[in-house]
């Protein structure tokens, strides 16, 4: 089985081969590569070149693709920390309160430049392994389920 069809064996209940293995794994692969996290997050080269190594020198299975964990929220507005040798971090939101949820302006995910980074960099990760491993991409935070209030609440 290739990796691919051993996670897809295992997502739809069924044994495969062996254990899949997946990895969330970018710091790690970012470090072996010797890629900062700042190039990590701005290359998408660079960010795919740091799991096609990780994959072929432990064989895993699967790829967990996640640049951190607030690629995203940055999109909406959240003041965002991207230091160099570290992964983006918030150290708050980018509202006082719930209340201003409905003053929340529509967001265009499609030009942020760290979503493209992020999508191109799953795009090569596609083209260069095909169907051989899994590929996931992540969305850890998913902010946006903030941007909108529910229908059921007042």
């Amino acid at each position: 089985m290739t990796g691919k069809q051993r996670v897809e064996a295992a997502l739809r209940g069924e044994k495969p081969d062996s254990v899949p293995v997946m990895l969330h794994n970018f710091m790690m692969a970012a470090a072996e590569a010797n890629v900062s996290m700042a190039e990590y997050r701005s290359n998408p080269k660079a960010l795919a070149r740091c799991f096609i190594e990780a994959v072929e020198r432990y064989g895993y299975d699967a790829v967990l693709v996640d640049v951190d964990t607030v690629t995203l929220a940055g999109t909406v507005g959240v003041p965002l920390d991207l230091p160099d040798h570290h992964p983006a971090r918030s150290h708050r939101g980018c509202l006082a309160s719930l209340a201003e949820v409905d003053s929340l302006k529509p967001v265009d995910i499609s030009t942020n430049e760290r979503v493209l980074v992020w999508l191109e960099g799953t795009t090569l990760l596609k083209q260069y392994f095909g169907d051989e491993i899994f590929i996931r991409g992540n969305c850890d935070q998913a902010p946006f389920s903030l941007a909108r209030r529910p229908p059921h609440l007042p």
